[in-house]
């Protein structure tokens, strides 16, 4: 009996521990999403960034930030 109580305690442990880390891999999702498409600044993609900045991406891949009035978001 005391055995079966530990493989079920077991078996439930291993649950919880599987949905708190797809809960976390989920935030971890969400947190990524931080930045927008938000139009064109000459012909180059305009991002915002999570503090609100508007900036695109140079030639070296490099953030080239343009007024905020730019960006369409």
């Amino acid at each position: 009996m005391i055995k079966r109580l530990q493989i079920v305690g077991l078996f439930f442990i291993s649950v919880l521990l599987t949905e708190c880390s797809t809960d976390m891999s989920g935030i971890e999702e969400q947190e990524t999403k931080t930045e927008w498409k938000c139009g064109f600044h000459n012909g180059k993609q305009l991002w915002t960034g999570p503090k609100g900045g508007c900036y695109y991406k140079n030639s070296n891949g490099n953030k080239t930030y343009v007024d905020r009035s730019e960006c369409n978001c």
